[in-house]
């Protein structure tokens, strides 16, 4: 993926559900460029059309900027608890509804957000870079989920989710989505 830019609809048709070593560093890779490609999309826009919704029934940007912690929060706690306990379980919390009514990320400054969003993604990056094939296959048990989750297939998910939205973002910015 170094140099192009895959799509969503790619990124799930490449990464099955069962790890890999090619498929890790893809998740990796996606992960690793979610801070640059919100940095890019944010570029040169003011606080306003930071601030204002991104058409009839939609986020703004710092809204999708917020979602996106919650999301990344609520997404790397599964992990961390498959990590480090061996009958990692995980109680049922909403990233939003719960998680974001808790914390209320939306009344901090966007500049505060970007840099929340670097760090915390740049913490889960320094785990995940060193992970054993063994670790990426540690698991959690989910309240509701029937299935136990893999940490590989947590990571999946949050960087398909994310890519989901960093498209949507572009496209409603009318800029291009850059690796």
């Amino acid at each position: 993926m170094a140099g192009e830019t895959i799509s969503k609809a790619a990124l799930h048709k490449r990464l099955a559900t069962k790890p890999s070593d090619a498929r890790i560093a893809l998740i990796l890779q996606v992960l690793e460029a979610a801070p640059g490609r919100l940095r890019a999309l944010s570029s040169g826009l003011s606080e306003a059309e930071l601030t204002t919704p991104l058409g009839v029934g939609e986020r703004s940007f710092k809204r999708d900027l917020t979602h996106l912690i919650y999301c990344a929060e609520r997404g790397a706690d599964p992990i961390h608890h498959a990590l480090l306990l061996p009958d990692a379980f995980m109680p049922r919390i909403h990233a939003e509804r719960d998680w974001g009514a808790l914390m209320r990320y939306e009344s901090f400054e966007i500049n505060e957000l970007m840099a929340y969003f670097d760090f915390r993604r740049a913490a889960l990056l320094r785990i995940l870079h060193g992970l054993s094939q063994k670790q990426w296959e540690r698991s959690v048990r989910r309240e509701g989920v029937k299935r136990r989750e893999s940490v590989y297939y947590l990571a999946r998910g949050l960087a398909i989710h994310e890519l989901g939205h960093l498209e949507d973002l572009a496209g409603k910015l009318s800029r291009p989505l850059h690796p």
